[in-house]
Order: structure tokens, then sequence, then C-alpha cells
């Protein structure tokens, strides 16, 4: 999951639609909208509008009707009137999109199998480069006794989900990609961290970066959740979170048209934004 800067073409809140010919206003709305409706059909939106906390599927709701607003104003030719519903709209999704956490109750267990899957093999990755960590003459001691957290969380997530409690095994491997991210940043303080990962094809590089993105999406609600995201700094890590889901949403669009390669770019810069975020709470990610 990796950066950019969140500006050229933003549809984050408070975008204004360009003055310099009503076709690219309607273009600009449009894009907008569209990006609105991937939001709403993304597994997180949708487990918040099906799951028991009311404020999200209200917000789902208000984002549903705000878009149903827009699609008028654009019809009506109303271009500005329809980019500010559509960044209201935006504002509401991404809202009640990150109140879900992994667990239990927020997306049926389909999704929670794949989140779990996906956290697995982030974790594989961090504890790979731990092990190799574990050789250096003066931090080998702390690499191993970080090696041993990680795997004891590894084995009860597994043990929890071959007891079909699929929830709280997300929860356990989130924990563990946390600790491993976290203290992994620590340990390689003032170095040069290089993960060494090869690819048959652009397609499993993006379908990897992917995981990362979504990885990173889990990290950044455990660290709200925390309360490491109060007063103004909430405003700072939701810019964030919804420029790396724009640009998420456009890199699905390149890998469905195709184009791996330039998805994979995207990809990565969306889940520049969201490493971002982390700092921002004053996670040591790299």
């Amino acid at each position: 999951m990796t950066g950019v800067v969140a500006a050229v073409f933003a549809v984050t809140v408070g975008a204004q639609a360009p003055a310099d010919g009503s076709d690219q206003k309607r273009r600009l709305v449009e894009q907008k909208i569209r990006l609105v409706e991937t939001l709403i059909n993304s597994p997180a939106a949708k487990g918040a509008a099906e799951g028991r906390e009311a404020d999200s599927r209200g917000l789902i709701e208000q984002g549903k009707r705000a878009i149903d607003e827009a699609r008028k104003a654009l019809a009506d030719t109303r271009f500005d009137d329809a980019a500010k519903l559509a960044d209201e709209a935006l504002r509401s999704v991404s809202s009640a999109s990150r109140r879900m956490s992994p667990g239990e109750g927020a997306l049926p267990e389909s999704a929670q199998r794949k989140n779990l899957q996906d956290l697995g093999d982030q974790v594989g990755m961090y504890r790979s480069s731990i092990e190799e960590l574990s050789k250096d003459a003066q931090k080998g001691a702390a690499a191993k006794a970080l090696l041993g957290r990680v795997d004891g969380l590894t084995t009860e997530s597994k043990k929890l989900a071959e007891a079909g409690r699929v929830g709280e095994a997300g929860k356990k491997m989130a924990e563990a990609y946390k600790l491993a991210v976290e203290e992994l940043s620590r340990l390689r303080a003032g170095q040069e961290v290089l993960l060494s990962l090869k690819f048959d094809t652009p397609a499993d590089e993006y379908a990897y970066e992917k995981k990362r993105f979504a990885s990173n999406e889990i990290m950044v609600d455990m660290m709200v959740a925390e309360g490491r995201a109060a007063g103004d700094k909430r405003r700072l890590v939701d810019g964030f979170v919804e420029e790396g889901r724009r640009l998420g949403a456009q890199a699905d669009e390149q890998a469905k048209a195709g184009q791996h390669a330039e998805a994979v770019k995207l990809m990565e810069q969306a889940s520049a934004q969201l490493i971002r975020a982390l700092q921002s709470m004053g996670v040591p990610v790299f």
C-alpha cells in the first residue's frame, strides 16, 4: 500500500468544477458521481448499509439521496449545485464506511474471510523482513522477540478462524499486522527498507497492491477507533482517506480496462495517501 499529492484533480470535499466550459463541468460532476457510486458498492459501504450501526446506515442513505439530487441538478445544467451535492455524498459515504470495524457484523462472512486472507498475506510479507532483521548483530534480539509476538497473534487468528469465529480472527490478524508494521518501522528507523517482491504479470502486481491498500484501510480504521484522530486531526485523516479511495477507484477502472501497469501506479499512489493518514496519527509506517 504507497503516495501522491492530493491535488491536481481531487474529487474530495470542497472540490470545485472548472469554469472553462459546460462540457468540462459536466464531465467533472459525472466523475464525482461515478466515484461515489463505486464507494457505495464497496464491501465496506455495503457492510455499513446492512450493519447494526444506525448512524452508518443513515449516512449511506444520505449519500444516496445526495447523488440522486446531484443527477437532477446535472440534468438541469446546474453544475455548481451538482458538484456540491456530489461532494456531500462523498463525505457521507466515506464517513459511513470508516465507521465499520473489520469485526463480525460489519461484513458478510465471505468478505470477512477475504479480509482475513489479505491481512495474512501482508503479515507474511512483513514477517519476512522481521526474520531478515533477526540476523542483525544489534537489533537481532528485538526482532526475534517481535517475531514471536507476531507469530503468536497469527496462530490465535488461525485457531479462531478454524473455530468459525471469522470476525474475531480478522481482528486478531489485524493486531498482528499493526504490530508488525509499527515495530518493524521502529526497528528500521534510519534504515532504508526494501521489500523484495516479484510478480509474474502486471495483473498479479495489481492484485498485491490492492490487498496492501485494503490492509492499510483496516489499519486506519483501527487507529481512528483508538482515538488517534481526535479533533482537527480527523479532518486531515479523512482528507487523506478520501483521496486514497478516489485514486483506488480510478485504479480499479484502469484494471477493468486491462491497463494493469497504469493501475498499479495509481493504486500505489492511493496507498500512499493511507500511509500519510497513518503517519499523521503517529504510526511510523513506511
